[in-house]
């Protein structure tokens, strides 16, 4: 790039944004990060247990995110992945099942033997398709029962899409959980194994942890605790408006949910295209975790196929990481995914645990209540976007109809699932976009 070094206001300091601006940095421009929190990371945020940094939301990779893998050895950190196997189960018909093998498949007996095979015979189909066109016309509820068959989808499938996606999960697309099947089918064949799951000794806001430092090293300056109120033009360029003051730049890179960035930027937006931005739903992720004495069962991963349920998921991390790296204590992630109106987006603390452990004593009948020795919760909201039929037709470009202004999110990622690597790549496509226009 000749002549005079442009400049980019970065909003978010989540993975997109962190390595959006070291790749621009690195091209020579100059850039400042605004982060809305006190610290780097999004959904990598961070807490204590034991001495040792967990993520407040569990993570973990696939060995096809090979966009993450990338970046970390990119960052001297690839070899502090550990590649590890996992067990997954499910509780339904009130107790626990090995569930994600087909030696599980022949035991779980919620589902009968014709319902297997459907359900298998259905699996294996999704996981050798390649094409995404088939599945984007018809809810994944449609597609479900025809294919899988009603008991399959009320035993497994129809609690699955509930957790994640509420109330809405009737209208996601086919589309979303064809890409994580098939995506899943080629982790196991990738790892010659069966399936790896990848964590970075430490955590995950080790690579963070190390953006920041490569970012401050090129003179890249990162305001957290600064919010962005608007986007508006100016002089030439974008104006970037917050409670600091105001400064100007040539381009401004908004890595934060569409809603977010109709927000700060709506008034200087068509209507057709704010009217876009606002039909994007997302889900909130609601993550209460517990610090036990002793392990609650023997999966990293239990699914919760029980409709009276207010958690989805039960992810016992210490299945996955020894406990001994977090002081001896078992570490335990109750997840549920809520829409803005549901009572427990806004409740106290105290309301969540009041629903939640009542149900853990169910899932685990010999859990008791002492043996907690902490508990948190952890809420984000636009943590997962909802995606109805023809969802490709609702995805946000990312150059905006305001000139100079340019939009990044999870909202794009489709019909690949939100996560790290996604937020890689996308940060990676940001960045070459804007280094090849200049």
């Amino acid at each position: 790039m000749s002549g005079t070094p442009r400049s980019c206001a970065i909003v978010g300091a989540g993975l997109t944004g962190l390595v959006s601006a070291w790749r621009l940095a690195r091209a020579g421009w100059h850039v400042t990060v605004f982060e809305r929190w006190p610290g780097p990371g999004g959904l990598v945020a961070l807490f204590e247990v034991g001495g040792e940094r967990l993520e407040c939301f569990y993570h973990h990779i696939f060995t096809t995110d090979t966009d993450y893998v990338a970046l970390a050895g990119e960052l001297g950190l690839a070899s502090e992945i550990e590649w590890l196997p996992s067990r997954m189960g499910i509780y339904s018909q009130g107790r626990l099942w090995d569930f994600g093998t087909p030696a599980s498949l022949l035991a779980f007996r919620p589902m009968p033997w014709p319902d297997k095979v459907r359900f298998a015979l259905s699996t294996l189909y999704l996981r050798h398709r390649s094409g995404l066109a088939e599945f984007e016309k018809v809810t994944a509820r449609e597609w479900l029962l025809a294919h899988a068959g009603r008991k399959a989808f009320d035993t497994v499938w129809g609690p699955l899409l509930e957790q994640k996606f509420a109330e809405r999960a009737d209208v996601v697309s086919m589309a979303w959980l064809w890409q994580k099947i098939y995506l899943r089918g080629r982790s196991r064949s990738s790892s010659g194994l069966g399936e790896r799951l990848g964590y970075m000794r430490g955590s995950f806001g080790r690579l963070v942890d190390a953006l920041v430092d490569r970012l401050r090293e090129a003179g890249v300056a990162i305001e957290f605790a600064t919010p962005v109120k608007r986007v508006r033009p100016a002089g030439g360029g974008l104006e970037v408006e917050t409670r600091k003051g105001a400064g100007q730049f040539d381009r401004v890179l908004f890595t934060a949910a569409p809603e977010e960035l109709d927000r700060v930027a709506g008034d200087h937006l068509p209507a057709d295209y704010r009217a876009a931005l606002q039909g994007i739903e997302h889900a909130n992720a609601l993550c209460a975790v517990l610090e036990l004495d002793r392990s609650l069962s023997p999966y990293y991963w239990l699914n919760v196929a029980d409709p009276g349920s207010p958690f989805g998921g039960v992810i016992e991390h210490t299945n996955y990481i020894p406990a001994a790296r977090y002081g001896g204590r078992t570490v335990v992630y109750l997840s549920k995914y809520l829409l803005d109106d549901h009572p427990l987006w806004r409740a106290p603390d105290s309301a969540v645990w009041a629903s939640h452990l009542p149900h853990l004593a169910k899932v685990a009948p010999a859990f008791d209540e002492s043996w907690i020795t902490a508990r948190h919760v952890f809420r984000a909201a636009f943590a997962q976007p909802i995606v109805p039929c023809h969802y490709s037709r609702m995805v946000p470009p990312f150059a905006t109809p305001l000139p100079g202004l340019h939009h990044a999110c999870m909202a794009q990622i489709y019909p690949e699932d939100r996560g790290q690597n996604y937020a890689v790549r996308s940060a990676n496509r940001a960045a070459a976009t804007l280094i090849q226009a200049g």
